[in-house]
């Protein structure tokens, strides 16, 4: 068994800088663990599998780039497929425009959880490359 968290970076967005990125990714990451927590599945022998690989309580990460539509289509199928997975939607992302900064809702990356050795989930996520 091998857990791992997929998370699917939107890299279709010109404003999505490598910092940007990397704080979506770590809400991605929190909304992850509170979903084990409030859904009740923190128990689960795959998630807990996941939080014992480190010390300090999380597992390995892996970070896909995709766009809205892949993103949004994995996410769907994933969930159908009862895999834990969410779209994180950002209530305040900074959107410059000259000197003005607007904070706008936006979905900037989802997330799917299960284990890396699982078929079905490589049809899912397999095509997609790592982020970089």
């Amino acid at each position: 068994m091998t857990p791992v968290l997929y998370i699917l970076m939107r890299t279709d967005l010109d404003s999505m800088n490598p910092g940007k990125a990397m704080a979506q990714a770590s809400h991605a990451s929190n909304a992850f663990v509170h979903l084990a927590e409030v859904g009740g599945w923190a128990e689960d022998e795959l998630y807990q599998t996941w939080t014992n690989q480190t010390r300090q309580g999380f597992g390995t990460v892996l970070v896909l780039g995709v766009n809205e539509a892949q993103m949004k289509t994995a996410v769907d199928i994933a969930y159908s497929l009862n895999y834990v997975s969410d779209i994180v939607n950002d209530p305040t992302y900074p959107l410059r425009d000259g000197d003005c900064t607007h904070f706008i809702p936006l979905d900037t990356c989802g997330f799917v959880f299960g284990n890396k050795d699982d078929s079905m989930l490589q049809s899912i996520l397999g095509n997609f490359e790592l982020h970089n």
